[in-house]
């Protein structure tokens, strides 16, 4: 999931993109792994950086290894395929997509150029599709090459002390830039038109195609069915401003029925029980149900009257609160638009 962000200024959006180049190391260091048992790591991103930046999760049995998901920060991306070299006993076999948003695929350019022979794996309709996300690629490192420039244009502005400390930091950046561009997003190995099964050696993955979050949804299970990794559809706090809603719902209420199950991760945030994804699922059933009720109301009047306590558990703090509203005003405005 992309934090979607209202319109935001130039300067600021320069700013933005060569500052996500250059804080990418300390981003990374504050990726915690989790043991979750002794097949599956999870690689849980810093709690502020919950909504701009998608976990990981790593499992490895007795012949091959599987990671699901890159983050979107190309240097954090660098930082784990070198850490895999120290951590995996087996080869990485198995790169998947939980879906095309670019921070959950285009990292993936990355991991494959450290392991060229690992396979990835993809929905139907991204495979459909994924000439665009290679273009999406490219078009990330062009917007963090005119970023760089601007950069430069700018330091004119600023005192010979700061130039300096400056100059050093946008060496840094050009620096990874032009390695990155040697980097490809290559088309896919596997794609996932139904349930497929791999046998990772001691443990198997069942990789479930979707259509929730977006129309080209990748779950998993392993340990037995007793976990899910869900990528954004089981995010605590979904973004509904696309995908399929009424097939997220249907998911939703099946991940909480199914007995099987009894941990769930999650692209954002935190591990959840299935209990919790209760609060998921009366979030987006409300917005649904609050546009059929209220066709008359604006954009602004369905907002207002959006039911409080529907909202009251994402007011935890200031990152919640304006999340929760951008993502309530996305779902509303898309659905309103589709009437």
């Amino acid at each position: 999931m992309t934090f979607y962000l209202p319109a935001i200024r130039p300067s600021l959006v320069c700013l933005l993109a060569v500052t996500s180049l250059l804080i990418a190391p300390y981003a990374n260091s504050a990726t915690t792994w989790q043991t979750i048992n002794s097949n599956i790591q999870f690689l849980k991103q810093a709690h502020k950086l919950r909504f701009y930046d998608s976990n990981q999760v790593l499992i490895e049995g007795e012949k091959c290894a599987l990671l699901f998901d890159a983050s979107g920060n190309f240097a954090a991306d660098e930082q784990l395929a070198k850490d895999l070299k120290k951590r995996l006993k087996t080869p990485l076999c198995y790169l998947v997509a939980s879906h095309y948003h670019d921070d959950h695929l285009l990292g993936m350019a990355v991991i494959q150029h450290f392991y060229p022979n690992a396979k990835l794996i993809v929905h139907q309709y991204v495979n459909t599709n994924f000439n665009e996300f290679q273009k999406a690629y490219n078009d990330k490192l062009d917007n963090y090459e005119k970023s760089i420039e601007l950069s430069y244009q700018r330091l004119a502005k600023v005192t010979e002390e700061e130039q300096a400390q400056w100059r050093k930091k946008l060496e840094l950046a050009k620096s990874r830039l032009f390695r990155w561009q040697t980097y490809q997003l290559k088309s896919p190995s596997i794609v996932i038109t139904k349930i497929k099964k791999i046998d990772l050696g001691g443990i198997d993955v069942s990789i479930i195609p979707q259509q929730a979050h977006t129309r080209g949804d990748l779950v998993m299970k392993t340990n037995n069915g007793t976990i899910l990794i869900g990528g954004d559809i089981v995010d605590w706090l979904p973004y509904p401003g696309h995908g399929e809603l009424n097939h997220w719902q249907t998911a939703l209420t099946q991940y909480i029925n199914d007995k099987h199950i009894s941990l769930i991760i999650p692209g954002h945030g935190d591990i959840l029980t299935q209990e919790q994804l209760r609060q998921p699922l009366l979030f987006l059933k409300t917005i649904t149900e609050h546009i059929q009720k209220n066709k008359n109301q604006t954009l602004e009047q369905l907002i207002s009257s959006f039911p409080s306590e529907i909202l009251k558990p994402y007011q935890v703090d200031k990152l919640d609160k304006k999340s929760s509203q951008l993502f309530l005003e996305a779902g509303l405005r898309r659905l309103k638009n589709e009437e």
